[in-house]
């Protein structure tokens, strides 16, 4: 499947996640029903009626319904602040920036590497320090407020190359749409689980202090009820279970092969999945949340039995990798033994055992094969010659191949110092934004220079010093550092933000033009941190107005122009639209223009999204090139679609 196919999957499941809710309601209010007609018979000498319906029942089952729907808003409620909330109600701790941990650095640059290969914005990243077992999960209602949470085990156990493993296998929830199903999971499974969480909580109140007589007797039959809740809610327990595994099993599944699809490099994935399985912790958590996250995380968070289990088997997962894995691992484990055996023996003669146990082992041998060299030479080149056709181009949306992510390790590793001290805070993304729309600038330096000084006079000095050190830097960097500075601002508030994105747009009108970069880095934190009204739904068929812009607007940003860009433009739109639109004139596809129609095109549906990038990918590869502005503007249209686009390389 592509991607447009995994979201529309992501979509259908939702459509049976509520489904099973419905089915998970309706039986556990007939089961409180009986319940109560039981109840009632052994307490308070029976009801007129049967236990489907009786006396009671329109009372329990509306009080049903609202305790079930009360505990999902709720939850929903505390979750939609998006990933972030979820991380702070798990108590996780925000990773710096700046972080001088060095295991922490690796996660940043494994993250920042897949982001730009990916073209997805970088998440913000957490840890849970007090969590020893290895385990790891995204979260967030959508693309741009994502998280990535790890626990302290697993950046303890993790290399380098498990660990890009592993958060290939979490992009791939990003790119499959299993984020916002996770967590509309949660919240609705919430609501099954109040019942229970009632039911214990009037058990242990009617058993706290001492009654007599006719009290006595009513906190008895409290208890009584108590206890009727909770075993219901044991009902809810084991729907939310069975749901949860229906859900997400097989997704698991696809996120593995599309981890190894991103990096060539199965030895990653099985040696990460092989060190939960040896690990004495295993995977699991210690919190209180371990239960409903269960099927949010890398690996499963509790012990399940089969018929419950989030996951598949550990050993399943990885023999569909190669089975000589779990052959090797076999062989090394024995030898570990047999060392460790050796070195006890030769510590007793000695009498050294208590120095014994602590004899190193030898590392974890790999086996030859695996694709872990880094690609040289340019990472993105002025113009890059079009060797496929738009249908393919398209088909590369919401993934990454081992050639995005050798580049994207290039791109970072090749980035300067002071860039990279940038990065580590938001002041310095703000920093690093305005050296990039002051790079484009065609305004004289002075005015610029007098521009900072008045509007951000704290940050001028910083944004010299980055001017000066980005001029020996190739423009191909420019839209990535964009994207690596988002995460970043989003730290700031909101308010902040608002500031931010205006003064950079007074930037770049300084010089009153406006570049396919500047409108590229405008619209992108217009999205991601201005938190615009989605977009009202349309057919594609209700906007050939601004389609046209956009296949215009490409086709301009070529070179193409006179009576070869009417027949190009009219060959186009006759493919989507009949009768095909006129060509806009010039002055309706300038960017200002572009924005407006872009707007508007956000709110298409999965196909008619892919539909138009695919239009607006043959408009690119008209003159069988992509210019890195045609590129920008490509993946800026992608972006606002939701549609991630991989990076642009030789």
């Amino acid at each position: 499947m592509n991607f447009f196919e995994h979201q529309a999957n992501a979509r259908r499941q939702t459509g049976r996640l509520l489904v099973y809710f419905l089915a998970a309601v309706l039986a556990t209010v007939l089961a409180l029903n009986a319940g109560m007609f039981l109840l009632a018979g052994f307490a308070f000498g029976g009801l007129a009626g049967t236990w489907l319906w009786h006396d009671w029942s329109l009372q329990v089952s509306i009080g049903t319904l609202l305790v079930i729907l009360g505990g999902s808003l709720i939850e929903y409620l505390r979750l939609r602040g998006g990933g972030e909330a979820l991380a702070k109600i798990l108590g996780a701790r925000r990773i710096d920036f700046s972080t001088v941990d060095s295991r922490e650095r690796q996660f940043i640059n494994v993250v920042a590497e897949m982001a730009i290969a990916s073209g997805v914005p970088a998440p913000l990243l957490y840890v849970m320090d007090k969590e020893p077992g290895i385990n790891a999960f995204v979260a967030g209602m959508d693309i741009d407020s994502t998280v990535m949470v790890v626990t302290a085990g697993a950046l303890e156990a993790f290399d380098r190359d498990e660990l890009q493993a592993v958060v290939g296998h979490e992009f791939s929830h990003i790119f499959h749409g299993d984020m916002r199903l996770n967590v509309r999971l949660m919240a609705l499974l919430a609501g099954i689980l109040a019942l229970g969480q009632m039911g214990s909580f009037l058990m242990r109140i009617s058993s706290n202090g001492n009654s007599s007589g006719r009290r006595r007797g009513g906190i008895v039959h409290l208890f009584f009820v108590g206890l009727l809740l909770w075993l219901v809610g044991s009902i809810g327990l084991f729907f939310s279970r069975l749901i949860k595994a229906a859900i997400s099993r097989q997704r698991e599944f696809l996120a593995d092969a599309s981890s190894v699809q991103f990096t060539r490099n199965p030895d990653g994935l099985a040696e990460a999945l092989l060190k939960i399985r040896n690990h004495a912790g295993l995977s699991w958590l210690d919190n209180l949340r371990a239960e409903s996250m269960s099927h949010m995380c890398f690996a499963e968070t509790l012990t399940f039995s089969s018929w419950f289990a989030t996951h598949p088997p550990l050993e399943e997962r990885i023999a569909l990798l190669g089975k000589h894995y779990l052959v090797r691992d076999r062989v090394r484990q024995r030898e570990r033994q047999r060392q460790v055996q050796t070195a006890g023996e030769v510590a007793a003669v000695q009498g050294l055992a208590a120095m014994g146990e602590a004899a190193e082992l030898p590392p974890i041998a790999y086996l030859p094969g695996a694709s872990t060299g880094l690609a040289g030479g340019a990472v993105a080149a002025m113009v890059a010659p079009a060797t496929m056709g738009a249908a393919a181009f398209v088909a590369r949306t919401g993934t990454v191949n081992p050639a995005d992510l050798a580049s994207a390790q290039a791109l970072h590793r090749r980035l300067p110092p002071g860039i990279k001290q940038a990065l580590e805070s938001s002041e310095g993304a703000q920093a690093l934004l305005f050296a990039l729309v002051a790079r484009y600038s065609t305004a004289p330096a002075a005015v610029i220079s007098g521009f900072l000084q008045e509007h951000e006079p704290a940050l001028a000095a910083r944004v010299k010093t980055l001017y000066k050190v980005m001029e020996g830097l190739d423009l191909a960097f420019a839209l990535p550092l964009t994207e690596l500075a988002l995460p970043r601002l989003h730290l700031m508030a909101h308010d902040s933000r608002h500031t931010l994105l205006q003064r950079l747009q007074k930037l770049a009108q300084l010089d009153r033009r406006l570049t396919t970069f500047e409108f590229a880095l405008l619209m992108l934190l217009r999205k991601h941190l201005h938190a615009a009204p989605r977009a009202r739904s349309v057919r594609l068929s209700q906007c050939q107005s601004a389609a046209a812009v956009l296949v215009a607007t490409l086709l301009r940003a070529g070179g193409m122009q006179g009576d070869a860009l009417e027949r190009t433009f009219q060959r186009m739109m006759r493919t989507v639209f009949n009768p095909a639109p006129m060509l806009p004139p010039p002055e309706l596809t300038r960017l200002p223009m572009l924005a407006k129609s872009l707007q508007v095109l956000a709110g298409l549906g999965l196909n008619d999204k892919r539909l138009l990038l695919e239009l607006a990918g043959t408009a690119a590869l008209a003159d069988a090139e992509v210019r890195l502005e045609e590129y920008e503007l490509l993946r800026v249209v992608a972006a606002l679609l939701d549609c991630p686009m991989p990076m642009l390389h030789d």
